[in-house]
């Protein structure tokens, strides 16, 4: 006899410890289960790597203590395997589908999730954010929705924490918990953890009493000061005040200058953290105060700027236009340079051909066809994103699977003709399987960047449907997306919604010029925390994109000409290099290697001693200095030649403020 395809042999097994009223023990599934080998020592082997392979596919193989020699045995609990009745009604599932279709995690999940439950077809939806979680997020999410205890690298340093949450704020995810070796409450950047974080048993993560998840959530590097020691005075020029003013809140605001410019009295939790930010203005802002403050970023400055000419003129880079940066205009200090293939934490999709994969998607075909009976081969082919000579390969698979003694009555009853599928099945196999971490964060994760939108009803389908979640798979309030709202939001999303043409003002961060321009909106998308307005700009005579918070002004100067389709093809991507883009090469020491986890990059390098180098798509030279300014002496530009003195020729610009105000106050004293 044949020796079974491992697909054969894995569905044969969940049917198998499906169905069995009692634990069995290897020998027993071995006599039911065909294709495991004779040696019991290599039998125990492929055992072991197929049950380890379910349970990572969200099968809920179960290990219980049973008599005899072999000590153990294995079932699956049906409770655990199918989901409860969640009750969604027709609007709620199709709200469902619309947040999933709406909101780019990098992987299909979700997709995979809205097939659980049932789904009739996912619908298709423009874009409305994108957010890739890091790699070790889903298992921190299964942790935070099991109160499970759970184990990490952090700079080195093992990390053993009950999770309270994961926040989405800024850009980035954050774990909060309570961090048990330093008995303290702790925020942890999740693309900064080494390594595949270790789950302990549910419930292992209680917290104590006296943890209060707010005070440990997310740190900004700045808030509104209160007046004590502490406190640091920021005066702002007129070009970034008002987008400063919308980022750390009115109650920051000491003083509004004729002139435009600002004073804020702001709170410093972390001098790095306040230092990289200030830094991340160039020279629109100045720390006046106090000294200490002052004479340390100054110190960092004077580091960077050596002995060289500061008058000599930085090289330009980017198209010859001035506000040339590409399609992406405006990525800030947030958003790196380069194609969204290269962003951090982007979780490769599992391949097809594997025997996980492959059998994640059988059980779904199957599930399916359980609740439809019968069905066009090209819509199930369609469906589960496969070639229809796929499917026919599989579900002839799937007809040879059951219980034993596999004669015909105890088989898959699937009938495959060249046109059609016809199935006679269980009951049972129709009830939608448990969700996967990966598929519960997705749906979870989607939903709550749906809710964080503004406008968004919070008492509406997508909400109720959010809430019956959370009822039947774990309680997911620990789950929070902010997404930033500039105040020019809504007038932007109107223009958008209206198809209206406007006129805007905009200050590009790629170029750190200011210019007026005619646009037609297409589309405005939130990715990695920040919203942006893709747009065919008039002076450009093609697609560009900006930041919302960086634009000054709109102004509706009348309606867009009917455009082609091709307009409306964007790309939710996180950056898109545009033509006048740069390849910068950077060595970074291990205080700088935080970019490669940061900021998309086209190559990384390791160097010694921790030391890496990577390559970068720029699309003006003010983007670079930002981030040369922020990172210090722990970068240096290796290439191109023209722009290895980017950095130095910055902090020089930017001490020439600070010297020219000390300047001042001794020629008053």
């Amino acid at each position: 006899m044949a020796t079974p395809d491992r697909l054969e042999r894995l569905t044969d097994l969940v049917l198998v410890l499906l169905d069995a009223a009692r634990p069995l023990t290897l020998e027993e599934i071995a006599r039911e289960v065909p294709g495991y080998p004779e040696s019991h020592d290599a039998r125990r082997q492929a055992f072991e790597r197929d049950k380890r392979l379910l349970r990572e596919d969200g099968v809920p193989v179960q290990t219980e203590a049973v008599g005899g020699h072999e000590q153990f045995g294995y079932r699956i609990d049906p409770d655990a395997f199918y989901l409860p009745d969640l009750g969604l009604q027709p609007e709620e599932q199709a709200a469902l589908h619309l947040a999933v279709a709406a909101v780019h995690l990098g992987d299909p999940s979700g997709r995979q999730a809205l097939l659980k439950l049932g789904s009739t077809g996912v619908t298709e939806a423009r874009p409305v954010a994108s957010l890739v979680p890091p790699a070790a997020l889903v298992a921190l999410f299964d942790a935070v929705r099991s109160h499970a205890e759970v184990s990490f690298g952090y700079r080195g340093d093992l990390r053993v924490v009950a999770p309270a949450g994961l926040w989405f704020r800024d850009g980035h995810w954050y774990l909060v918990g309570w961090d048990r070796r330093r008995a303290a409450g702790r925020t942890f950047r999740v693309d900064r953890i080494e390594g595949d974080p270790e789950r302990g048993a549910s419930g292992s993560g209680a917290l104590p009493e006296e943890f209060d998840a707010a005070e440990a959530s997310p740190e900004e590097p700045a808030r509104p000061g209160g007046g004590d020691a502490e406190d640091v005075l920021l005066a702002v020029d007129a070009i970034e005040g008002a987008r400063v003013i919308e980022e750390v809140g009115e109650a920051a605001v000491v003083e509004r200058r004729d002139d435009g410019s600002v004073l804020l009295r702001l709170g410093v939790s972390s001098p790095g953290a306040l230092r990289s930010w200030v830094l991340g203005l160039l020279d629109h802002a100045e720390v006046l105060g106090p000294q200490t403050a002052r004479a340390e970023l100054v110190e960092w400055l004077e580091a960077m700027a050596g002995d060289g000419n500061a008058d000599a003129p930085t090289p330009r880079m980017g198209p010859s236009e001035s506000t040339g940066a590409g399609f992406l205009e405006g990525a800030g200090t947030d958003t790196g340079a380069g194609p969204e293939a290269s962003v951090r934490g982007k979780r490769p999709a599992a391949d097809g051909r594997d025997a996980g994969g492959r059998l994640q998607r059988l059980l779904a075909i199957v599930g399916w066809l359980a609740r439809v009976g019968e069905a066009p081969l090209s819509e199930v082919a369609e469906r589960f994103g496969i070639k229809e000579e796929e499917v026919v390969k599989e579900l002839e698979l799937a007809a040879c699977c059951g219980l034993p003694p596999y004669s015909p009555d105890v088989l898959l009853e699937i009938v495959v003709t060249d046109e059609s599928v016809r199935a006679f099945l269980p009951p049972d196999l129709a009830r939608p399987r448990r969700l996967t971490a990966a598929e519960g964060f997705a749906l979870a994760a989607s939903a709550r960047t749906i809710l964080a939108v503004p406008g968004a009803d919070n008492d509406g389908a997508l909400a109720r449907a959010l809430t019956k979640l959370d009822a039947a798979l774990g309680d997911h309030q620990g789950l929070v997306v902010d997404l930033d709202v500039p105040s020019l939001l809504p007038v932007v999303r109107q223009a958008t919604e209206g198809r209206e043409r406007i006129e805007i003002e905009y200050h590009s961060a790629s170029s750190d010029e200011t210019t007026r321009r005619i646009v037609d909106p297409v589309i405005v998308v939130s990715l990695d925390g920040h919203w942006y307005l893709d747009a065919f700009c008039h002076r450009a005579e093609g697609l560009r994109r900006f930041r919302v918070d960086r634009i000054r002004s709109v102004r509706s100067v009348g309606h867009q000409s009917p455009r082609s389709d091709e307009l409306s093809d964007v790309r939710a991507d996180a950056f898109v290099p545009g033509p006048g883009a740069v390849a910068v090469r950077l060595a970074l020491d291990p205080a700088g290697s935080w970019v490669a986890d940061s900021i998309p990059v086209l190559d990384v390098v390791s160097a010694k001693n921790g030391s890496i180098e990577v390559t970068l798509a720029v699309g003006g030279t003010a983007w670079l200095e930002r981030l040369l300014l922020r990172l210090g002496p722990h970068a240096r530009v290796l290439d191109p030649p023209e722009l290895v003195d980017t950095g130095a020729r910055a902090a020089r610009r930017v001490l020439a403020r600070y010297r020219s105000s000390d300047n001042m106050k001794d020629h008053e004293t």
